[in-house]
């Protein structure tokens, strides 16, 4: 990977006072001009409600490394619905912004789908370290394929134009896609996604669900060779999952939930650039307030023993 080699992590910890050596020990990015630097690997969860934001600051706070939260903006609902929330949460989190769910995607037209990225860049651009510029893109959900490519590829040229960190999940579905109707994460790249992007942004992830693909776990070394097949595809990017856990809050899974947590959370890959991630999809039902809900104990406790390895920092690709 390209960029200059990580330097220490006390030294990352003295500048401008970004965040406390308490709750951080690692290697990071070198931030684009005006944006903070975003530690790896990423310690990252999912909240797709801020009706109560108070229980996510208050979450936040209390983890033993500072998270990167990544806010679903919903369908039709303006930036300023999220001003406030973001505001409040930046100062004891890094903040992912997902511009569109996967689930959105066809309510989308091109033209909608840029003017909706120029709006949250507008407004909350300086606020927001990570975008988010397509979700589980190669679902057989999200639409034509040709069109789901020029709408992140859209968003990407804005995202990049403005000098901000960029992400791309991907669908994983090895032993459970549709065939030949739905293109697995490496096809789809290879077709849809163009060079200057492949090379150009700072974040690829995916997005797995166990129940939703015969309860497959995928072993150490199945998702090695993944994320290996993706580092050449996507040199200059980091790498890791972007979504996991339950297609609905936990309910009485409970045991599986935990069990699911402690497997990826604690996953250590070889690939060049695996930052983790994992984004717990249902964090704010499942684990908030987080003095009530057991689970949060068990995302904590695999914070702490997430792998800490050196990372080579990626800067933001120049324009």
């Amino acid at each position: 990977m390209k960029g200059l080699l990580v330097v220490a992590a006390m030294a990352l910890m003295s500048i401008g006072g970004l965040f406390a050596c308490a709750r951080t020990a690692f290697a990071a990015s070198f931030p684009p001009s005006g944006m903070r630097i975003v530690p790896d690997p990423l310690y990252g969860v999912t909240v797709d409600d801020i009706s109560n934001v108070t229980n996510i600051v208050n979450s936040s706070a209390n983890l033993s490394h500072m998270p990167t939260t990544r806010i679903v903006f919903d369908y039709g609902q303006a930036p300023s619905t999220y001003t406030s929330a973001v505001s409040r949460i930046e100062p004891v989190s890094y903040i992912m912004g997902e511009l569109v769910d996967s689930s959105d995607m066809t309510r989308y037209t091109l033209q909608q789908y840029h003017d909706r990225t120029a709006q949250y860049l507008s407004a909350l651009g300086n606020q927001v370290d990570i975008w988010e510029i397509g979700n589980e893109v190669n679902g057989n959900w999200t639409g034509a394929y040709s069109d789901v490519g020029a709408k992140i590829y859209g968003a990407w040229q804005q995202v990049h134009a403005a000098g901000k960190r960029s992400e791309l999940t991907l669908w994983y579905d090895a032993g459970c896609g549709n065939g030949s109707f739905e293109l697995d994460p490496i096809a789809f790249t290879n077709q849809y996604v163009p060079a200057d992007m492949r090379s150009g942004l700072e974040y690829v992830t995916v997005s797995y669900y166990e129940t939703q693909c015969n309860n497959i776990r995928p072993s150490a070394a199945a998702l090695t060779t993944l994320f290996d097949q993706l580092h050449s595809l996507y040199p200059n990017a980091k790498l890791g999952f972007g979504e996991i856990g339950f297609p609905n809050k936990v309910g009485s899974n409970t045991s599986v939930a935990q069990s699911m947590i402690n497997y990826y959370y604690r996953l250590n890959l070889s690939t060049p650039g695996y930052i983790g991630g994992y984004f717990w999809w249902h964090y704010y039902e499942d684990m908030l307030p987080y003095t009530t809900k057991p689970l949060w104990q068990t995302l904590d406790a695999a914070f702490s023993s997430m792998p800490v390895r050196e990372q080579t920092a990626v800067p933001a690709t120049p324009n």
